[in-house]
């Protein structure tokens, strides 16, 4: 949920521009520091991680709408820039199928990227001091998306962009109703219905532009419940790794 859901042609060229030469950077320091690993090894561990991935972007969770990214859990079993060119990939695969525009990829891939980085970061920090990998998995989570989703905030605020046009392309969910009862409930203070045709404004929601604050609310609101939900099944995941493959996430 913390990366950009919105086609092409709405993020102002010098963002875009940013945001594909901050993954360059990234990615070619990633490809620096796996250069003395085993490629016979990690090839095959980045993809299965890129196919994890965009296999959970996939599948959005009924009624919330929320799908999970499993990219803390990336960051987790691989690290940083193994995670990272697995975001690109995932982001890639998920714009060429009209899961966000292709020039937000770049955007996109720093934005989950700062998952791995902090998940991978807070897990190896705190292994040798919290040892209890589920709880320790499910708070690194919970702080790896409320970073990368206020991040992806900023992007909507530095960027200027109506914050509607963000929100999830998936059917419609209950996050969007609430949205919309709460843009509902503004409109009706101070504009009649007949003030907000949506031909009067074919780029827009039918309610007119949504607030930055109106739609942050909206976004840590049903966040929270989200990333309770990945919290969960990263904790889980971690749980049974530690058990039967503690080689895979460090022992704790």
């Amino acid at each position: 949920m913390s990366h950009l859901h919105i086609p092409d042609g709405i993020i102002p060229l010098p963002w875009i521009v940013l945001g594909l030469a901050a993954t360059a950077v990234l990615v070619a320091f990633s490809v620096l520091a796996l250069r003395r690993q085993d490629p016979v090894k990690v090839v095959p561990r980045i993809g299965v991680l890129a196919a994890l991935m965009l296999a959970a972007m996939s599948l959005p969770i009924p009624v919330l709408n929320y799908h999970v990214n499993l990219t803390v859990l990336a960051g987790i079993i691989a690290g940083p820039a193994q995670g990272f060119i697995g975001c690109l990939i995932a982001n890639v695969i998920l714009a060429l199928t009209g899961h966000g525009g292709i020039t937000v990829v770049g955007i996109n891939t720093v934005v989950t990227g700062i998952e791995v980085l902090v998940g991978w970061a807070v897990w190896t920090g705190l292994r040798r001091v919290v040892r209890r990998p589920f709880a320790l998995a499910a708070a690194t989570t919970v702080i790896a998306l409320a970073l990368s989703t206020t991040a992806m905030l900023g992007v909507v605020a530095g960027t200027q962009i109506n914050p509607g046009l963000v929100r999830h392309a998936h059917e419609k969910p209950a996050v969007v109703n609430l949205e919309e009862q709460l843009i509902g409930e503004h409109i009706g203070e101070d504009h009649g219905p007949e003030d907000n045709h949506p031909d009067d404004h074919p780029d827009e929601d039918a309610h007119g532009p949504l607030s930055l604050g109106t739609f942050a609310a909206v976004v840590y609101s049903a966040g929270m419940v989200g990333w309770a939900i990945e919290a969960a099944i990263i904790g889980a995941v971690a749980q049974f790794l530690a058990r039967a493959r503690p080689d895979l996430i460090g022992a704790l």
